[in-house]
């Protein structure tokens, strides 16, 4: 993309927001600034009337992003260093989350690839540069294949939506994700999809499995979420729960909010950790947090517990299966932290 060209498309970014000609000059001005003598990792801000805009440089590209107020999109556009080709373009949800058409560029122009976050897919605009394209296609159409076969075919249609970036391919020598290019065949396919509870909750990677060179299902007990759930026929194809329907029964079932704590729900994968294709189930929790414990030590490891009534239901059937008690655990000091997620309180 030349320089004129981005000029025009930033402009049109500007108008949408209603912005004023000069306006519109110092966003072009802003974004077409090279930032060749400046340092990296030092961002700078650019702010008028509807517009947010920062721009960052690395080392071997730099990054504008639009933040439009009263709307929850963010725009990344990074840029190759030195120019004004686009390297790729990225839209995200406030909570950081990629949504819509991303797209990657050649430096020399032209689009390399995209992703469509909202639909699971991955285009290649160039098969020179991705060899195996064709491969990687035909194995995602053989991991849909297998999910339809044991959730039915309207649940892989409706309820699961590929994560491209959460997916990855393997040989002897190399590692990736699924969008890298490869110098020898693939061999190993990693698959991660999303699931939707219902039509306005998804939630990420909560399917996942690999597969081999010819199509079959690799077995593994060490990973969170890996195989599929024994599900009979007659509820193949859809939850029968949806979010508003498990907030209201755990309600009924003596879940109380106050003004300061409200219910969480969660869908979530209980694995079995076992090697086999059937190997764990699907829960919709609903969440009530009930204490937090704190332990500050200062310049030293502190800890936070979060513990929690939780209403755990089978989203295949909407049943409630049982109350039990959770927390969370997490631990952070300077330079690190990590957090448990839910696990079983015994205390």
């Amino acid at each position: 993309m030349n320089k004129l060209l981005a000029i025009v498309l930033l402009i049109k970014v500007a108008i949408g927001c209603g912005q004023s000609d000069v306006n519109k000059q110092k966003i072009a001005d802003f974004k077409n600034d090279f930032l060749d003598k400046v340092e990296m990792y030092k961002p700078d801000t650019l702010c008028i009337d509807t517009l947010i805009l920062i721009r960052e440089k690395f080392p071997n590209v730099r990054l504008i992003k639009t933040f439009t107020k009263n709307r929850n999109v963010v725009l990344y556009d990074y840029y190759y260093n030195g120019t004004a080709q686009l390297e790729s373009t990225n839209s995200y949800d406030t909570l950081k989350r990629p949504i819509g058409i991303a797209k990657h560029f050649m430096e020399k122009g032209g689009l390399k690839y995209s992703k469509d976050y909202d639909n699971g897919e991955w285009f290649v605009y160039n098969k020179k540069e991705y060899p195996f394209y064709d491969l990687q296609n035909r194995m995602k159409v053989t991991a849909d294949s297998l999910i339809s076969k044991m959730y039915g075919q309207s649940f892989l249609i409706n309820n699961v939506v590929w994560n491209v970036d959460g997916s990855y391919i393997y040989n002897e020598t190399e590692s990736g994700y699924w969008t890298d290019k490869f110098k020898k065949i693939p061999t190993k396919f990693l698959f991660r999809y999303d699931v939707k509870l219902d039509k306005n909750n998804r939630f990420d990677e909560l399917i996942e499995f690999a597969l081999d060179s010819i199509g079959i299902f690799i077995p593994n007990q060490y990973e969170a979420i890996y195989g599929f759930e024994n599900v009979t026929d007659n509820l193949k194809g859809s939850f029968k729960l949806t979010y508003d329907q498990a907030i209201k029964k755990a309600k009924e079932l003596g879940l109380t909010e106050n003004d300061t704590t409200k219910a969480v729900g969660i869908l979530l994968w209980e694995n079995f950790d076992k090697p086999e294709l059937i190997n764990g189930q699907f829960r919709f929790y609903v969440t009530i947090r009930t204490k937090i414990i704190e332990s500050i030590v200062p310049n030293g490891r502190s800890r936070r517990i979060s513990k929690y009534d939780v209403y755990s239901f089978n989203p295949w059937t909407g049943e409630f299966i049982e109350k039990k008690m959770m927390k969370s655990i997490y631990s952070w000091e300077t330079m690190s932290g990590n957090s448990t997620g839910l696990i079983p309180d015994n205390e």
